[in-house]
């Protein structure tokens, strides 16, 4: 099974939340966004806890305005067959056949389970039970519902130093303690390259063996033998599936990546808890805080072993270089309104080619995968841009990356994908460019990338002049294109030759530096208008995304 939708209504923080999911979902957004309430509940639905599960009055949401709470919980979360027939042929979901949901010959059924609860004068009633698909309750019985949820056990897994002090973990056998023994010496460790004895290390690597085959075939599923495609390999360039199995990886593997396994094994073994686990189940994989305890590359190692681990994965980061091993696909942007209500963008690949899925993996998720934490991309045609603007901006008091504006060069990717991309993630844009033909296009492929109700003005600045160079030239900064050519003060020399030999001596880029100079001594006074009026609708786009 895979959990593909999650409907949540008055919990905690989240007045509602409709939430679909995939086998992999990156979660990223800001503080109070969402993402602690939505995997507290998760965890205390299928984790490690009292099942079926319990609510108290301060889990109820609670009204910002009027200080009230709603009084009313209800959860909805629906699971698919992972390929048509699953239910059918395994007999672990063969119990549940009068649950499923099934629809035309080849499609997936599905299983709705659901939890409502209310706060009355008797305490909180609460409720558990299997919906249809037209939403209506069905009779269930409290085995069925504890049984379904030892199906689906949510294994949470965190920086281990929020782990300090939660008690022994009941070890089963030897093995497990060695893990744990090599794991605790390991997180103790704040070089590079920890200083393990020999022993201690040996016997934990056996260990790992060992527990290798005992656990982990578990948490895996066939993968493909027919390969990758190029549409594939486009969204994720980076894998390990070459590599075989989990186990051969571990024997393959460096000292490095089979330490990496080593804490990854003892965090599973903390996240199981006291919990009896059934062979056969289907466990959902939370990780959160990944980034805050492992060193980049052993980051990214420790993302390429969870790819080979093939169960559903839910992920919180606040990480660029974690976001950049997973696929554009993966990211789930989540946001909340003043209200309470969270809405979660993602990606839908089918909308782009091949070659637009390409550009965006190399020129956002590979090289600017920060960027898709912005809450406004700022389009530009290339460096000197990035340059100027940067400058310009604190220039003139506003610092662009602290508002969450992000500067992107789009010339070699593309204004159009770009756009796209980021108005299903919800990111505000804005697009700078030049006065020439080029710019004449770009302008009309902003045009037509506007939504309903939206103005070409609010997401559009086109310089009057031929290049930013030009602009600069005969809003204040002649001086400065004059000096970088060597001719000075001499009369009769064309504008363009001028800007041309300055260009040759010195780069544009470096003439961008040699305008943030000049700026800097004349103060605010000397930002072109036009960029002024540029930075003021920026903070505006910060504040509302969807003006």
């Amino acid at each position: 099974m895979i959990l593909e939708k999650i409907s949540v209504r008055g919990y905690l923080g989240i007045r509602s939340m409709d939430l679909p999911l995939d086998r992999v979902n990156a979660f990223i957004g800001e503080n109070g966004w969402g993402k602690s309430s939505l995997f507290n509940l998760l965890s205390r639905v299928f984790g490690d806890g009292p099942v079926p599960c319990r609510f108290t009055a301060a889990d109820f949401y609670i009204d910002e305005d009027t200080g009230e709470s709603l009084g009313e919980m209800q959860f909805r979360f629906s699971f698919r067959e992972r390929r048509p027939g699953q239910a059918r042929r395994a007999q672990c979901l063969a119990a549940f056949d009068r649950y499923w949901i099934r629809g035309a010959p080849g499609d997936c059924a599905r299983i709705i389970y659901g939890i409502s609860a209310v706060r009355g004068r008797r305490g909180i009633q609460v409720r558990h039970c299997f919906y249809t698909a037209a939403g209506t309750p069905m009779k269930t019985s409290r085995r069925d519902i504890i049984r379904f949820v030892s199906l689906n056990p949510v294994f949470r897994i965190r920086d281990s130093r929020m782990d300090r002090g939660s008690g022994q973990i009941p070890w089963r056998n030897e093995w497990e303690r060695k893990i744990a023994v090599l794991a605790r010496k390991l997180s103790e460790q704040d070089t590079e390259l920890p200083g393990i004895d020999r022993s201690t290390l040996e016997e934990g690597l056996e260990a790992l063996s060992f527990l290798a085959g005992s656990y982990i075939p578990d948490l895996r599923e066939p993968r493909s033998s027919r390969g990758r495609s190029a549409r594939d390999i486009a969204s994720r360039p980076l894998s390990l599936a070459g590599m075989g199995t989990l186990q051969s990886l571990m024997h393959n593997a460096t000292r490095t990546m089979k330490l990496i396994l080593v804490v990854f094994q003892d965090a599973l073994l903390k996240a199981r808890g006291g919990r009896r686990i059934p062979r056969i189940c289907f466990p959902i994989l939370i990780l959160t805080d990944l980034e805050s305890r492992l060193h980049p590359s052993y980051l990214m190692m420790f993302i390429s072993i969870l790819e080979q681990v093939g169960v559903q994965k839910l992920i919180a980061t606040n990480s660029g270089d974690l976001l950049s091993c997973l696929g554009l696909a993966d990211v789930r942007r989540m946001s909340r309104d003043p209200r309470g209500c969270v809405s979660c963008r993602s990606m839908n690949e089918r909308l782009f080619s091949t070659d637009d899925i390409r550009r965006l993996t190399s020129h956002v998720r590979l090289t600017r995968p920060v960027s898709l934490f912005a809450r406004v991309w700022l389009l530009v045609e290339g460096e000197t841009e990035i340059w100027l603007i940067l400058q310009l901006a604190a220039l003139a008091g506003r610092n662009l990356q602290g508002e969450g504006i992000r500067l992107i060069e789009f010339a070699q990717c593309g204004a159009g994908p770009l756009i796209a991309l980021a108005r299903q993630f919800g990111i505000s844009w804005h697009l700078l460019c030049d006065g020439d033909d080029a710019g004449a296009r770009y302008a009309a492929t902003a045009a037509a990338m506007l939504s309903p109700g939206q103005q070409l003005s609010r997401h559009l600045t086109r310089l009057p002049e031929a290049d930013i160079e030009h602009y600069l030239y005969v809003t204040g900064f002649e001086g400065v294109y004059r000096r970088e050519s060597g001719y000075g003060d001499t009369q009769g020399v064309p504008v363009n030759k001028i800007i041309e030999r300055a260009v040759h001596r010195r780069s544009k880029p470096g003439l961008a530096i040699n305008v943030v100079e000049a700026a800097d001594r004349m103060g605010p006074e000397g930002i072109p208008p036009l960029l002024m009026d540029m930075f003021r609708i920026l903070e505006e786009l910060s504040g509302d995304p969807e003006l």
